[in-house]
């Protein structure tokens, strides 16, 4: 899996060892099953519940942690973590697809506005291993 709040270990190489091997890599839980939208309640029409999604034992712990990268917001680098969450993994150039689910048709004209704003910075990329380090001990 790959998204901000579930991203591989990146000292494992192992999206880049794909993808020199031109074997593909899907993005799925982008958006960590809603978790980075930031509400506590799952959209109408989105599963009621969800198993371990991200770096969290179910959806409450990925919600929590989901503050940690609001610096992404408040730092300008994006206007919301969705936009945030889908720029980070549709600029990762090892990423063949990505699968992120909607609920509606405003998450699909969403997520379309904020894959033609690119990929993060890179000022902003390199602050994330910090945050991920505090999930895997690292």
């Amino acid at each position: 899996r790959i998204g901000l709040l579930n991203h591989l270990v990146p000292s494992d190489k192992l999206m880049d060892r794909a993808s020199s091997s031109q074997m593909g890599v899907i993005g799925i839980r982008v958006l960590a099953a809603g978790a980075l939208a930031g509400f506590d309640q799952r959209h109408p029409m989105a599963a009621p519940s969800v198993g371990p999604i991200g770096s969290g034992r179910d959806y409450a712990q990925d919600l929590g942690r989901s503050a940690d990268f609001r610096f992404l917001v408040d730092e300008g680098y994006a206007d919301d973590l969705v936009e945030a969450s889908l720029r980070f993994v549709l600029g990762n150039p090892s990423v063949s697809t990505a699968l992120i689910g909607y609920s509606s048709l405003d998450h699909l004209e969403q997520a379309v506005a904020c894959a033609a704003k690119g990929p993060l910075p890179d000022e902003a990329l390199a602050k994330l291993p910090a945050i991920w380090g505090r999930y895997t001990g690292g």
